[in-house]
């Protein structure tokens, strides 16, 4: 069984949560510690451009 990410119902994360939503309809599914990075983003704890250089970190070849 998954564990549930429960979050603050405030507009930033209900922005979060349809993103995620969507992804999942096109089959494309997020993971876990990347969706708690996203929620990190959303509550101000980390920037966007943070996120997009760690995500580039840890992919490049």
């Amino acid at each position: 069984m998954s564990e549930e990410i429960i979050i603050e119902n405030t507009k930033e994360n209900r922005k979060l949560r349809n993103v995620v939503s969507t992804m999942a309809i096109e089959n494309m599914y997020l993971r876990k510690e990347f969706i708690k990075e996203l929620i990190k983003v959303s509550n101000g704890e980390k920037t966007s451009e943070e996120l997009r250089q760690e995500v580039i970190r840890r992919h490049a070849r």
